[in-house]
């Protein structure tokens, strides 16, 4: 072997050992994003049954407050707390959509969201339902009868 075969060689081979390590890099920052949109959605379904086991009143206060209200906190409180939610924003949207009156029960819409970024790059995961008055939480957590 010359010289000449031994250099063509050693740059096809730099260039083959290069091209591994990005397409590996570039995989690791694909799981990592795969993960970080499961958290999200965890961190969201979480929130959310948190949520319907409160009782009509309480979500009523919410809608009452500022919208969209912070729910940053309770990502400690779910234990959800880790490396990777410190970046985590969770905010809830409450709109009122029928008032309570003796003649209707009241509905309220909630879309929960989550926020994050990566690479400096941001994401945002959300979920909406729907809350009645006398719904079946009240049924069970109030005493509710129809």
């Amino acid at each position: 072997m010359t010289l000449a075969e031994v250099l063509i060689a050693a740059v096809l081979l730099g260039f083959v050992i290069m091209s591994s390590l990005t397409a590996l890099s570039q995989s690791y920052s694909f799981v990592r994003h795969a993960r970080m949109i499961t958290l999200a959605s965890q961190v969201l379904q979480s929130v959310m049954e948190d949520l319907r086991l409160r009782n009509y009143g309480e979500l009523k206060a919410y809608a009452a407050q500022a919208q969209p209200v912070n729910f940053t906190a309770l990502l400690s409180s779910e234990r959800f707390t880790s490396s990777f939610t410190t970046g985590f924003t969770l905010s809830a949207t409450f709109t009122t959509l029928v008032v309570s009156a003796p003649s209707a029960p009241g509905k309220i819409s909630l879309e929960l969201t989550v926020n994050w970024s990566e690479a400096g790059t941001a994401f945002s995961r959300k979920t909406i339902t729907y809350f009645s008055e006398q719904g079946l939480s009240d049924y069970i957590y109030v005493g509710w009868t129809p």
